[in-house]
């Protein structure tokens, strides 16, 4: 997936589950994300790009927001096929 078409659609999610961008990100660092807030608001805002590692942290931390009821949005990972 390219890293824009990944990034819009994580940044939809966080916008549909209405997720705090600092909670999102106090999660991220929770389960092993490296950067500081700031990267990190930047990419979900649009504003900034992260490397795929950093990325795919993001997304794993807005799916674990997402995981109750199953048919919620899910943030896409860098090797996903679809955009």
């Amino acid at each position: 997936m390219r890293e824009d078409d990944q990034q819009a659609l994580t940044a939809t999610v966080i916008h549909e589950l209405a997720i705090d961008p600092f909670t999102l990100w106090l999660h991220y660092l929770s389960i092993g994300g490296n950067l500081d807030y700031q990267p990190v608001l930047a990419y979900i805002q649009g504003r900034g790009p992260l490397s795929t590692k950093e990325r795919d942290m993001v997304s794993v931390a807005v799916n674990d927001f997402a995981l109750e009821p199953l048919w919620r949005p899910r943030a896409p990972y860098s090797d996903s096929e679809t955009a």
